[in-house]
């Protein structure tokens, strides 16, 4: 059986993959690509040939979680084009479900605090976000400010451990409990 080898394009898809990961765990500044190379099984000069640099793997991993949450919306309004934010809410919960797009988008949110670059990135990633979540629902900007604000409730709850099975209204009634009770 002849072994076959990897496109380029298959390689940078694993190495973008394998990099969501590691700086959802590690952030920009912490990771290295030396983390992505091992979890590949190349070395760290070839992840350096496909993207250049450790912050372009970076913004090339929050293009792909632009791509993930673009996907889950066009699903959600396509099974559900009469109540469509909903269905998008529900479907950006379970992509959220096992932490790696929240790790990644709190990662780059501290980076772009002293890093113009990523923070122009970021803000052009909500902002198609947004774009696409109007054009598939047809909400209006108010709507969709408040479904960006239920979005980032959500991922600030799901980074600290609460459980978002009953919703996020549930998560936040069992904080005040805690508080209550303290």
């Amino acid at each position: 059986m002849v072994e076959q080898r990897s496109t380029a394009r298959q390689r940078r898809t694993d190495a973008i993959d394998i990099g969501m990961r590691v700086f959802a765990d590690h952030g920009l500044t912490t990771a290295s690509i030396q983390q992505v190379a091992d979890q590949m099984g190349v070395s760290q000069p070839y992840v350096f040939r496909l993207f250049g640099s450790k912050r372009n793997l970076f913004l090339a991993c929050l293009d792909e979680l632009e791509a993930r949450i673009g996907q889950v919306l066009q699903q959600a309004a396509g099974a559900h084009p009469a109540e469509p934010l909903p269905a998008m809410r529900a479907g950006f919960r379970t992509l959220i479900a096992d932490g790696v797009v929240t790790g990644l988008w709190l990662q780059a949110c501290a980076a772009a605090r002293s890093d113009e670059v990523v923070a122009a990135h970021c803000r052009a990633v909500i902002g198609r976000i947004l774009a696409h979540a109007g054009r598939l629902s047809s909400a209006g900007p108010q709507e969709l400010r408040g479904t960006l604000a239920l979005g980032a409730l959500v991922v600030m709850l799901q980074a600290l451990g609460m459980d978002l099975s009953e919703g996020s209204q549930a998560a936040i009634d069992s904080l005040r409990e805690v508080e209550a009770t303290a």
